[in-house]
């Protein structure tokens, strides 16, 4: 019987290459961008604003839009990863789980609102 060779596409060997690919470097390169830069970044949750270090409260677009000119960075990876650490990056501190799980379905409701924005 003759042996079929696996397919490349393992998810984990097809995302080494595209690390290892100039759009897998910028998205890292932004990512470590906007990290740093809402490094001490809080979330004023009902206003839909990202509470910076400095005490601006930006929107999302304006916290592209600020991480653009600080850095040049390409806009798009910088909003894929602002959503991204309002996703998994921003962990807000004294929340039992009823609260987390009502935060996070806040957060969610930010993002869809959001990404239907742009579509429109």
């Amino acid at each position: 019987m003759k042996r079929v060779p696996e397919p490349e596409n393992d998810f984990m060997e097809g995302f080494f290459k595209w690390l290892e690919s100039e759009d897998g470097q910028h998205s890292m390169e932004a990512v470590d961008y906007v990290f740093e830069a809402l490094k001490g970044a809080d979330l004023d949750i009902a206003g839909r604003r990202i509470v910076w270090a400095d005490g601006q409260k930006l929107t999302i677009d304006q916290s592209v839009k600020k991480i653009y000119k600080q850095t040049g960075i390409n806009i798009e990876a910088i909003r894929s990863h602002i959503i991204g650490w309002l996703e998994l990056g921003y962990e807000p501190k004294g929340l039992d789980d009823e609260q987390m799980e009502l935060f996070e379905s806040q957060i969610n409701a930010w993002i869809d609102e959001y990404g239907n924005s742009l579509i429109k």
